[in-house]
Parts: structure tokens; C-alpha cells; sequence
């Protein structure tokens, strides 16, 4: 954490500032993510869940100082989520805000999401599914509802999809819930499906899907 330091900001009232001069290009901010699960994030002290962020359906912690990292619509660095680092978009000079943004990072999450539900699918596989899904979903298709996330997995298959287009995504205010469009590629052709995100115990879960 020499690089940079801590000061005042809108994440938990704190923000991350350079220590010194970085050039553009340079590693800002490194971390390592802490994957949890739901017993493991139901126990994390008042104030964590702030800093989970939900990829492909799993949960991570963000370490400080990288979770205090705040968003800014012009930003000083971006994010390179396969190396875990912050990377700098410009030359950023001693005292200035580290910042991201965090458009890019909601984006990210819910791509990774969409990807492990192409994979659930592809492999019919309701255990894969039932990850991905709440336990109080709902799945309209074939002109009925099934309700509940064991149902949900068991009936999802018979929907023949063998895939997904990239989709369309509509995210709500506050990044809690999310809408996505898609055409879908079935046994009996194109269908255009429906699905209603949301972010439960700080993992993305789809609570509503309309399957054509």
C-alpha cells in the first residue's frame, strides 16, 4: 500500500489516493479477491457486504485498499479483472483520486454471470443451475409457471436451449437488480427469453425468467 493511501471518499466515507506519480500503464492498485459463500458472507461484520462484489455467481471480497476505490465518470484508471489490478488511464500525479469505472465493473459481473448460465445450460445440469437461481424463482414456460429453485432447475432443461445471444442488459438504480433480453437457441428454434436479476445475500441470482 506505499503507492497509495487512504483519505476521504464516498465508500464508507473513504477513497484511495496516489502516494506518488504513476505513469499511464502502470499497476495502481493490486488485490487478491477472498471467494465466499453464503454462510461466509451472512457472517461478515456490519458494513462488509459493501465490498462483495458477485462474478460467474460467486461471491468475492474486495481487500483494502482496493475497495475503496471510488467510481468517477472520468476516471483515472481501469480495471483489469483477469490479472486483479487497477490500471492507470493517464498519468495520475501524487495526491490525485484513484478512481474506476464502476459501470464497467457491474457490466463485468453481470457478463461473467450470463457466461456461467450459458455453461449450466449447455451442460443441462441442474446442479450448475440451482447456483445460479434463488430460491424463490420463478420460471414461465411452455404456458406455465414453476416456482422454486429445485423446480425451477428440474424444469429449466426441457427448454431445450442450447444457447444464448449476447444480451441486452437494463440495470436498475443502485445496481441491485437487473433485466435482461436474449434470443435463445433451442431444440425448436429461436425464442426470445426474459430474465429478472437480482442481488441476494451479495450474489447475483435470477428471480424471474419468461423461456418463450
Amino acid at each position: 500500500m506505499d503507492d497509495v493511501i487512504l483519505g476521504p471518499g464516498n465508500l464508507a466515507g473513504t477513497g484511495v489516493y496516489a502516494a506518488r506519480d504513476f505513469a499511464a500503464g502502470e499497476v495502481v492498485v493490486s488485490y487478491r479477491l477472498q471467494p465466499l459463500d453464503e454462510a461466509d458472507y451472512l457472517a461478515l461484520p456490519a458494513g462488509e457486504d459493501l465490498f462483495v462484489h458477485s462474478y460467474a455467481g460467486r461471491r468475492y471480497l474486495y481487500p483494502a485498499p482496493a475497495r475503496f476505490v471510488n467510481h468517477a465518470d472520468d476516471p483515472s484508471c481501469y480495471q483489469d479483472f483477469d490479472r486483479a489490478c487497477d490500471i492507470a488511464l493517464r498519468p495520475i500525479a501524487q495526491g490525485e483520486p484513484i478512481t474506476i469505472d464502476a459501470n464497467e465493473e457491474t457490466a463485468h459481473e453481470l457478463d461473467t454471470f450470463l457466461d456461467a448460465y450459458r455453461h449450466a445450460l449447455s451442460k443441462r445440469s441442474e446442479k450448475l443451475l440451482a447456483s445460479l437461481i434463488d430460491r424463490h424463482a420463478t420460471l414461465w414456460m411452455a404456458g406455465r409457471a414453476v416456482r422454486g429453485r429445485d423446480a425451477f432447475s428440474a424444469a429449466l432443461p426441457e427448454a431445450g436451449i442450447a444457447s444464448l445471444s449476447e444480451a441486452e442488459w437494463l440495470v436498475g438504480t443502485g445496481r441491485w437488480e437487473a433485466l435482461c433480453s436474449a434470443e435463445a437457441v433451442t431444440d425448436s428454434g429461436l425464442r426470445h427469453h426474459t430474465m429478472l436479476l437480482k442481488v441476494v445475500a451479495g450474489n447475483w441470482q435470477i428471480v424471474y425468467h419468461h423461456a418463450g
